[in-house]
């Protein structure tokens, strides 16, 4: 079989394949699914303020006749930066391939467009974390150069979230003398 692929900006007519590709990655992560507000994650990709590319992977079987581009996998990607070095980068928050699409080329054709587009944007580098039971992809990601770097995500969410925002006081701007 011969694979066809390409990679396109989300658009948001894609919504639903992006939502449903998204619980797909969290059920096959153990994370729970269903828990994206789908007008939340429309005004983040493609709202007046969006701050989060979405790049659609599709694809096809070359050799059939017949064959039409389906979706294939997507990526989630938004600006970093980095006080180890001083430089923009790029953080990959989502990376996902369909099952019947892995080990086809997907996901490093979506890795080279966010490479690019780093590039394109000043980017000296790209950014993720993955989950450290997830062997494949940790052979996928050496496969490409990356490193496997030994660190800790931490999140706050909800009721936390809220306690520590809420702990802030309004502080008074001090006008520098001279």
């Amino acid at each position: 079989m011969s694979i066809e692929t390409i990679v396109r900006p989300g658009a948001p007519r894609d919504l639903k394949v992006l939502l449903a590709m998204c619980d797909a990655l969290n059920a096959h992560s153990g994370v729970p699914t269903g828990r994206l507000d789908p007008k939340e994650f429309r005004s983040a990709l493609f709202g007046k303020n969006a701050f989060v590319f979405a790049d659609i992977a599709e694809a096809m079987d070359a050799e059939d006749d017949g064959a039409e581009f389906a979706p294939a996998g997507y990526a989630l990607s938004h600006d970093a930066f980095t006080t180890d070095y001083g430089e923009r980068g790029l953080y990959i928050v989502d990376l996902y391939v369909e099952p019947a699409w892995r080990r086809a080329g997907v996901g490093r054709k979506l890795m080279s467009v966010l490479a690019a587009r780093a590039k394109a944007r000043g980017a000296t580098h790209l950014w993720w974390g993955s989950m450290p039971a997830n062997f494949a992809a940790r052979r996928f990601y050496a496969s490409l150069g990356a490193t496997d770097e030994r660190i800790h995500s931490h999140g706050l969410f909800g009721k936390p979230f809220e306690k520590l925002a809420g702990a802030a006081s309004p502080s008074k701007r001090r006008r520098s003398k001279g």
